[in-house]
């Protein structure tokens, strides 16, 4: 299965927030095609190595994770470049691979914090 850039790898995405794109539903989504899809055994990423419909899961994991940490941050009053800056990889993640990407941590934290402050 050939993902693009809807699963780049083991990391924080790009989140295209002026183009629709959401930091609250991107793990959902990943989530939601990590148990849809049927035999596939490889899955071509966006910008790794080839992965497997359990790192889609994990991937998912992660990004879900990323997002209540972020709105968590939010509620605790911090600001997105705040929160950004303190933001550690969780060791969980980290020994399984993942890294900071897209844009980074504070563009997805503020994405995310845009997304709360309009509910």
């Amino acid at each position: 299965m050939h993902a693009g850039d809807a699963f780049a790898g083991k990391g924080t995405p790009l989140i295209d927030a002026n183009n629709g794109g959401s930091g609250l539903e991107y793990g959902k989504t990943l989530a939601k095609a990590a148990s849809t899809i049927k035999n596939v055994d490889a899955i071509i990423t966006g910008h790794s190595t080839l992965m497997t419909p359990a790192d889609l899961k994990e991937t998912a994991d992660f990004n879900n994770d990323f997002a209540a940490w972020a709105a968590a941050q939010m509620k605790a009053g911090k600001t997105a470049e705040a929160a950004a800056a303190e933001y550690k990889l969780p060791d969980l993640y980290k020994a399984r691979g993942f890294t900071i990407g897209g844009r980074g941590v504070g563009g997805n934290v503020q994405a995310i914090y845009n997304e709360l402050g309009k509910k």
